[in-house]
């Protein structure tokens, strides 16, 4: 319990630096980069701005990723990705691991433990694993990894919290990086997903419904998410107005101030599942006062490629699912299924199973 307190403690730090960054360089997006043929070598710009020489594509043989979520847009992007010799473990403990076997077959042979529960590296481990290329997220995971002559790239997109651009700078970096056709990506999925979005809520006449982005309830804890995060752009696009708006940023809560809010709908992100909320079996928590406790809408965020409550591959679909789930009268879980599968089919180039699509939706199990 100790361990699982002090990981949601530092994956809050980490999640809270991605949208509370502020004096980033103007454009921190991608740029293009610089052919050298002279040298085999290229110079992009990452996203914290910084100037890296990296190899050309096909020297590119081994990658490290410390950063989890940026695990799943690369393995949206490479067509092989045995080149991923070392990841963060999150990146597949933060998934569906069945998912994940159908893009990356030997993901459990990849090697984890030179990350720490903090992100921070074991240098000597990291060296041992002779990468071509790290990426990592902003200057907490860079401690240590700057030195070492190896490329490093930062994901961070500092001062955006908005899952939409920043899953596209990633995808498009990647793919410059890679060498990759942008024909099928994330610009195109989310081009899509905000169409699609629209039309449905267009048909829709009512009051906008609630809810809340529940990040972690976690040792009588609550942690939810207010305005200026990822849940501003969640609840945009699905139709729904962030009862915790009041508040900014990630902040922790009392069972007096969701009695207030109210919401129609809670989204469980990480942590206790919601299964424990409508189960009312959490201690000193009485949550069968509250609305979506009664109308049995307090939802687990799915895990697909990664958690599709966090910036990733998936994120295109996120809006869509959470109107299947608030509005079900304008978008059926059965037509979010074949949305589910089709985006899969175009981005991945994989066939879902129903019943893996099924079990993907389900609520998380309560872990004893």
């Amino acid at each position: 319990m100790k361990s699982n307190k002090i990981w949601f403690l530092i994956l809050s730090i980490v999640l809270t630096v991605a949208f509370a960054g502020c004096g980033a360089p103007e454009d921190a997006s991608v740029t293009e980069s610089k052919n050298s043929s002279e040298s085999g070598t290229r110079m992009i710009t990452d996203l914290g701005g910084n100037t890296v020489t990296v190899p050309t594509a096909a020297e590119i043989q081994r990658i490290v990723i410390i950063s989890p979520p940026t695990t799943s847009v690369l393995l949206g992007v490479i067509s092989d990705p045995d080149r991923i010799v070392g990841a963060n473990s999150r990146a597949f403990t933060t998934s569906n691991t069945e998912i994940v076997s159908k893009l990356f077959p030997n993901w459990n042979g990849v090697e984890t433990s030179f990350v720490s529960e903090g992100f921070v590296s074991n240098t000597e481990e990291l060296l041992n694993l002779k990468p071509d290329i790290v990426f990592y997220y902003g200057e907490a995971q860079k401690s240590g990894i700057e030195n070492l002559g190896i490329p490093i790239v930062d994901m961070m997109k500092k001062g955006d919290n908005n899952p939409e651009t920043v899953t596209i700078a990633w995808d498009n970096l990647m793919r410059k990086i890679f060498e990759v056709d942008d024909s099928v990506s994330l610009q195109n999925e989310w081009e899509a997903s905000n169409k699609k979005g629209a039309e449905v809520l267009d048909t829709y006449t009512g009051e906008k419904k609630t809810a809340l982005f529940l990040f972690s309830n976690t040792g009588g804890v609550i942690s939810v998410y207010g305005s200026g995060t990822y849940a501003d752009t969640w609840f945009e696009k699905s139709g729904l107005v962030n009862a915790a708006a009041e508040i900014s940023g990630q902040a922790e809560v009392s069972m007096e101030q969701l009695y207030e809010w109210n919401p129609d709908f809670i989204y469980v992100f990480i942590g206790s599942p919601a299964s424990a909320m409508l189960n009312n079996k959490m201690n000193g928590q009485d949550w069968d006062l509250l609305s979506a406790y009664k109308n049995n809408t307090i939802f687990d965020i799915p895990q697909g490629i990664y958690s599709w409550g966090a910036p990733c591959s998936d994120a295109p679909l996120t809006p869509l699912w959470m109107i299947s789930k608030s509005y079900p009268e304008l978008l059926s879980e059965s037509d979010f299924k074949m949305l589910f599968q089709e985006y899969y089919s175009r981005m991945y180039k994989i066939t879902l199973e129903e019943e893996l699509i099924s079990a993907v939706l389900s609520p998380r199990q309560l872990q004893k």
